[in-house]
This record gives C-alpha cells, sequence and structure tokens, in this order.
C-alpha cells in the first residue's frame, strides 16, 4: 500500500465578475482539506469571507473590476482589443503574476489549481510546480476564443519564457458532464490552440459539496421561487423584470442581489417595489445557496455553470434569462434536455409570468432522474484523484514534466 503523504495545494481564483470561480475553488479546497492536505485559496479582498466561511486560509490577490460589456460583443477583433485593456493587458498580466508568484512563495505549495485565473499555471511553471485549471469548455466559445491569444502575445511581450507560457496548466479539469459541456462544441480553430497548451481535458463532473451529493433529492418542496442572476451586479434589470413579473403567482420569492455594500440597498428597494404585494425574501449574498435551490418549487437563473448545475443537482426546475454567449448555449442545451425554459430578451411580462408558472408545476420525475445520474460524477473528489496521481508521478520521475 503507497504511504500517504499530505499535499500542500494552493486554489486560485478569479471573483470579481462571477462569485461562480471561487465557490467551485473553495469547494474543491474544502474537500482536499477534508482529505488530509493543507490548503490556501488565493482571491480578492471581496471574496474572503466565502473562503474563511468554509474554514479555509486566505490569501490576498488584486483582481481586475467585472466589465459587463463583453457580454454584448461578438465581433472576434472587437473582443480581442477589449481583452487588450483587461485580462491581456501587459499592467493586469504583471500584476497577477507578481501577486501568484508571491502567494507561491510565501504558501509553497507542491500543486496549483486555478479557475478563470489565466496566470496561475504561467507562474506554477516558472516555479516547477504541476498545475490544473477548472474551465468551462463552453467559455473557450465565447469570449476565451478571443481572450485567449492575446493573452499569449501579452506573456511574450512581458518576457515569459516559451516553456512557461502554459496558461492552461497540465491539464484542464471540465467541472460538468460531456452531454452539458462538450468539447465538440469548441470551434475548431480554438480547440487546437487549446490542445496545444494542455497535456489533457477531462471532464470531471460537478465540483459540489460532497453532503449535496449524498443527500436524497427533496420531494416536498416549500412554495419558493428562487431567483439568482448572478455575482457581479450585471442582472439588474432582469432581476426586476422576474420578479415583476413573478409577484402575481401566489409563491414566496427568495431573490439574491448577488451584490454587497452601497449598491445593494437600493437595488433591495427597487426589488420591494416590483414585488408589490408578494411575499419576498431578500438578501445580498447566501451562504446556504444550495440549501435553498435544494427546497425551492423552481428557479429563475441567468444560465452561468455554478447556479445551473447546483438547480441540475437538486432536481430544481429551471426558468433561464441568459445574458451571455456561454448562458445562451447553457440554457438551451438544459432546455433541450427538457429540464428547464428559456425566457427571450423581449417576452412580454404575461410570458415571462406564464414560463415560470410552468416551471413551478412540472412535473419532477424527470429532473429527479437526472439529478441522481449527475450526482454520481463527483468532480471534487475526481480532482483530488487528478492533483494527488500527478504529484506522485512528477515526485517518482524527478520532477520530469511528461510533455
Amino acid at each position: 500500500m503507497t504511504e500517504f503523504r499530505p499535499l500542500r495545494v494552493l486554489f486560485v481564483a478569479f471573483s470579481r465578475s462571477s462569485l461562480g470561480h471561487v465557490t467551485r475553488m473553495r469547494t474543491a479546497a474544502r474537500r482536499f482539506a477534508d482529505a488530509g492536505h493543507t490548503v490556501a485559496v488565493a482571491a480578492h479582498e471581496e471574496v474572503r469571507h466565502l473562503v474563511e466561511h468554509a474554514g479555509l486560509d486566505w490569501i490576498g490577490v488584486d483582481e481586475i473590476g467585472p466589465a459587463p460589456a463583453w457580454r454584448g460583443m461578438n465581433d472576434v477583433a472587437s473582443l480581442r482589443a477589449f481583452a487588450r485593456t483587461r485580462l491581456a493587458s501587459p499592467e493586469y498580466v504583471e500584476a497577477s503574476l507578481r501577486d501568484e508568484l508571491r502567494a507561491i512563495e510565501d504558501f509553497a505549495p507542491d500543486a496549483v489549481v486555478s479557475d478563470m485565473r489565466n496566470t496561475a499555471s504561467v507562474a506554477a511553471s516558472m516555479r516547477g510546480l504541476p498545475s490544473f485549471t477548472c474551465h468551462n469548455l463552453r467559455l473557450f466559445k465565447h469570449p476565451m476564443h478571443a481572450v485567449l491569444p492575446e493573452i499569449l502575445v501579452t506573456l511574450a511581450q512581458v518576457g515569459i519564457a516559451p516553456e512557461h507560457r502554459r496558461p492552461l496548466g497540465d491539464a484542464v479539469l471540465v467541472p460538468d458532464l460531456a452531454l452539458l459541456d462538450p468539447l465538440a462544441d469548441v470551434p475548431a480553430e480554438t480547440a487546437a490552440l487549446v490542445a496545444g497548451l494542455t497535456a489533457e481535458i477531462r471532464h470531471v463532473g460537478p465540483l459540489v459539496p460532497r453532503d449535496l451529493l449524498e443527500q436524497p433529492v427533496n420531494a416536498e418542496r416549500e412554495p419558493v421561487l428562487n431567483v439568482t442572476l448572478g455575482g457581479s451586479g450585471a442582472g439588474d434589470k432582469d432581476l426586476l423584470r422576474i420578479v415583476a413579473a413573478a409577484s402575481g403567482l401566489g409563491v414566496r420569492l427568495a431573490v439574491t442581489l448577488g451584490v454587497e455594500g452601497p449598491g445593494s440597498d437600493a437595488l433591495a428597494e427597487q426589488v420591494r417595489a416590483a414585488a408589490g404585494d408578494a411575499d419576498l425574501d431578500i438578501a445580498a449574498f447566501r451562504h446556504d445557496a444550495v440549501d435553498l435551490m435544494a427546497r425551492s418549487t423552481a428557479a429563475v437563473v441567468h444560465g452561468g455553470h455554478s447556479s445551473l448545475i447546483e438547480g441540475l443537482l437538486c432536481a430544481t426546475p429551471l426558468v433561464f434569462v441568459p445574458a451571455s454567449a456561454e448562458q445562451r448555449g447553457n440554457a438551451a442545451r438544459v432546455a433541450g434536455l427538457g429540464l428547464g425554459a428559456v425566457v427571450a430578451e423581449d417576452d412580454p411580462v404575461e410570458t415571462v409570468a406564464e414560463t415560470i408558472r410552468a416551471a413551478l408545476h412540472a412535473d419532477r420525475a424527470a429532473h429527479t432522474g437526472f439529478a441522481n445520474v449527475l450526482r454520481a460524477a463527483d468532480g471534487a473528489g475526481a480532482m483530488l484523484d487528478a492533483v494527488e496521481r500527478a504529484v506522485a508521478l512528477r515526485r517518482a520521475t524527478g520532477g520530469v514534466d511528461a510533455r
């Protein structure tokens, strides 16, 4: 029997445009810690409380602020120009590398795992460490098809040696099933670029807490509509539209704003006005978001990966209000499986209300069957196995890179 050797694993998350990335890294880090490894999560100060609430060590790194404008850009040239001012700008790339190299020096990890922090694997390579990236493949259809080439150009411009220009790490671990996020949907040119930047692309399954995977699907539901439209405040208009449409359906509205601070108070007042006399529960952020999803009759989401997966795992019928190409793709695939419905941008309020009403009265049998299959794919457990094996192989080969 192989002797257990605890690892030190650094998780790095992009956090200021979506909470999904840090939530996934927090979930993975918690699983590694429960397995006996020492972990830390590097992320922006704004999400420190999310990390520490899970009983994990937090390391501060700077991060660029949200910019919802990219969601409406479909022209590659425009997207690439926009990326050069943000995720691929020399200033951002160099600042991110400084933070990540500092975190590596201070924490001294055996491996680095990152989620949408595109320089973390570069920093790991510069220090001779194995690294893994967590990516939804649909993001390589938009916007990463434009962002990734610009990051490579910038890495060369700032003097990173060719052997370290590996923003995807040693393996891309996809936190989903191939049925929901297939490699075939990535454009051929981008797929070729991705394949040349990593040794492996593997679907590991959803990154969710173990207790969600192990508990049975709730058969009895509260008359609650869960409305959660993202963590960047980009969905305010959609949020008010949904609340107004659902206000007369006779169910409690559990609304998560996704923003904290001064802006959340003003948005909360707008939500109350839109809800009228409806029973309303408003929160800026919920640590019990998964529990709420599990006990809700239906949920309205944008179609970002985290809320989508939580809804599917909880067998909660979903109504999608997509705002980006990734969300539209997610929504279309789930709707095609008969597990959700999509609200169009120009749908009148009566149509929106009827779509939500149908979800509230949906036959749950198909949702439950899919949830039980999806729960068998333990993404955090598969990630744990992959990292442990990679470090063991590197130690056994004296640190020789298999690529």
